[in-house]
């Protein structure tokens, strides 16, 4: 791919006449979409090799990343001229993309809130398979729904911070206030005994969650799980760690707590900070 994307820059410059600053902005936007599905597809991707589900994939992960709209639909141009420039001077055949590459639904001005249904389907996706991904990705999604952390606070998580005996866990580098596990205890109780140490390379290693290679999770790994087992439910495409976070306040909320109640649970700086989304109205019906 990397050396496809050369080829394309070198066309702008030699016979499209872009300026350097445009060269550069396309040269950044490329590279990272290389990288990030790089990372989905676990390897090198050729040219002809891109897909509807990798593309699509691309912009979920731009969606999850916190990007102004106008950057997203920046980043999504250039992968655009990409592939139009592979399809129209290098002659491989693509099928239309223009679905896959179009404006992410997600950039409205409210959250995706998952309902009951949808909550219920996510969790129980992973329990149809049997292998230590699939109980480590269960206990993952367990957690966060119950317990709010960011992606960042997911992937520092270490298993000194968390107390299954008490049924509670402490946000990264901070031991200011338990976080209740709640329903997540169970699954990541068998997470620790059963997928975990599968998933172990190196017996000091003291990142909770570990991926295939046995290392702490990246952003974009993190992301690639929720989005895998939210298609698998039948949820759709725009489901981020975000939206579970989201979706957790939304019940704490209807739940009777208060928004400052909320802001210490999540560790806010503020109860401004709390964003009330909408809940999938395709979805309603399912509660």
């Amino acid at each position: 791919m990397e050396n496809a994307i050369l080829r394309f820059l070198t066309h702008l410059d030699e016979k499209r006449g872009c300026a350097n600053n445009t060269i550069e902005a396309y040269r950044a936007d490329l590279l990272q979409f290389n990288h990030v599905v790089q990372v989905s597809e676990a390897g090198a991707v050729a040219p002809d090799g891109l897909n509807p589900d990798t593309l699509a994939a691309y912009v979920g992960w731009l969606q999850g990343q916190g990007y102004k709209p106008a950057t997203v639909s920046r980043k999504i141009a250039a992968v655009r001229s990409f592939i139009k420039f592979l399809r129209d001077i290098e002659g491989i055949r693509y099928p239309h993309y223009s679905d896959e590459l179009a404006s992410p639904p997600s950039l409205r001005s409210e959250p995706r809130i998952l309902s009951r249904g949808e909550t219920e389907a996510l969790l129980k996706a992973p329990i149809r398979f049997d292998n230590p991904r699939a109980i480590r990705d269960r206990a993952i999604l367990a957690f966060i729904l119950t317990t709010g952390f960011r992606a960042a606070e997911v992937i520092l998580l270490r298993l000194e911070d968390v107390d299954l005996s008490r049924n509670e866990v402490y946000r990264p580098q901070s031991r200011d206030q338990p976080v209740p596990l709640g329903f997540a205890e169970e699954p990541m109780r068998v997470y620790v005994t059963k997928g975990r140490p599968h998933m172990m390379r190196n017996p000091r290693e003291k990142a909770f969650f570990l991926n295939q290679r046995g290392k702490p999770f990246t952003r974009q790994g993190l992301w690639l799980v929720v989005k895998k087992w939210a298609e698998i439910a039948g949820l759709g495409s725009d489901v981020s760690p975000k939206t579970l976070r989201h979706t957790l306040t939304k019940n704490l909320l209807d739940q009777g707590k208060s928004r400052r109640e909320v802001q210490q649970f999540l560790g806010l700086s503020s109860p401004n900070a709390i964003w009330i989304g909408r809940r999938n109205p395709r979805q309603e019906s399912s509660e």
